[in-house]
């Protein structure tokens, strides 16, 4: 099975240290050296950072997008490990 490859933004690095121990290649968000299978972010808000720069930034729509604000660390795992 290949390594899932998760972008976190620069701030979140509790969760991104978790994700390395879980197994995962972690990257920043804004890294567009390889294709993110998900990207962990963090918004209390209702729009996900200005969705048009933020799509623009991520590349692809089917990558699963997880709003750090919303989810805990173990809810992020399991939905990471689910793609």
């Amino acid at each position: 099975m290949k390594t899932k490859v998760v972008g976190v933004q620069r701030e979140l690095n509790e969760i991104a240290e978790e994700l390395v121990r879980q197994g995962f290649e972690v990257r920043d968000m804004l890294d567009k050296e390889k294709q993110l299978d998900a990207v962990i972010y963090y918004n209390d808000a209702n729009d996900i950072l200005n969705m048009t720069n933020y799509q623009s930034t991520i590349g692809q729509e089917s990558t699963l997008q997880v709003n750090a604000a919303k989810n805990n660390i173990d809810q992020i795992v399991r939905k990471i490990k689910e793609i």
